[in-house]
């Protein structure tokens, strides 16, 4: 995945989970998103929904995963997220 599929993917994701983060944790995970902070983003964000155990179905979960894994981050805690069909 190029730096430009990398941009693309990670600004999409605070939208994406908007409706299952806390406010502040929004707020900063768009921060990151002006920031071109992608792979910190994705393990910030990965790390909120596990902590507040949201739903995310088996796709997001995998956008998470390779997002996570092009920016160098580890994935470990893609696979403790709370996935439902």
């Amino acid at each position: 995945m190029d730096a430009h599929e990398i941009a693309r993917r990670g600004r999409a994701l605070p939208d994406q989970f908007a409706t299952r983060l806390p406010a502040p944790t929004l707020a900063s995970l768009r921060l990151m998103a002006e920031g071109g902070e992608y792979g910190e983003l994705a393990i910030e964000l990965t790390a909120t929904l596990v902590k507040t155990q949201a739903i995310v179905n088996p796709e997001e979960q995998q956008e998470l995963r390779i997002l996570l894994d092009a920016t160098g981050l580890p994935t470990h805690l893609v696979d403790q997220l709370a996935v439902r069909d």
